[in-house]
């Protein structure tokens, strides 16, 4: 069945694009949360309009990542957390630390869904971190743990 994505479906389609998917999946997930239409005549002819003006967004979002990246790649994120006399975190970093430290110290606004933190931050070192800012573009950036 081929349907137009009116949302960006994690890992399976961007927001406009035309795909074939099944009817289950289209009527059971996609429908009932307004993800996609069915790709009628008169939806594809009122898609197609619509094109030129998605593509021009999708271009703005790519250029205001890639700023975003830019902006990353220059600097270093320093977290301060409790520390036990052993020298282990008390919880530990996720990445919803990781984003508040970002948006503190660089100004640049970043979900905690963005950023994969690798395996579990427990103790005071340097760590990097992957961030995926959407629309194929990502990047690595480092932070500091140090004692509070």
């Amino acid at each position: 069945m081929k349907v137009i994505f009116t949302a960006t479906v994690k890992d399976v389609a961007l927001k406009g694009d035309i795909k074939n998917v099944s009817e289950g999946y289209f009527r059971n997930y996609l429908m009932p949360r307004e993800l996609a239409v069915h790709a009628t005549d008169n939806a594809l002819r009122a898609w197609e309009t619509r094109r030129k003006e998605l593509m021009l967004e999708r271009e703005n979002l790519v250029k205001q990542f890639d700023e975003m990246k830019r902006r990353l790649a220059d600097g270093k994120v320093v977290i301060e957390k409790k520390v036990t006399s052993k020298g282990t975190l008390y919880g530990g970093i996720k990445p919803g630390d990781v984003a508040r430290a970002i948006k503190e110290s660089m100004k640049v606004d970043i979900t905690e869904e963005m950023i994969s933190v690798p395996d579990h931050i427990k103790a005071v070192g340097m760590y990097s971190v992957g961030i995926k800012l959407g629309e194929g573009v990502s990047t690595q950036l480092d932070i500091e743990v140090v004692k509070k």
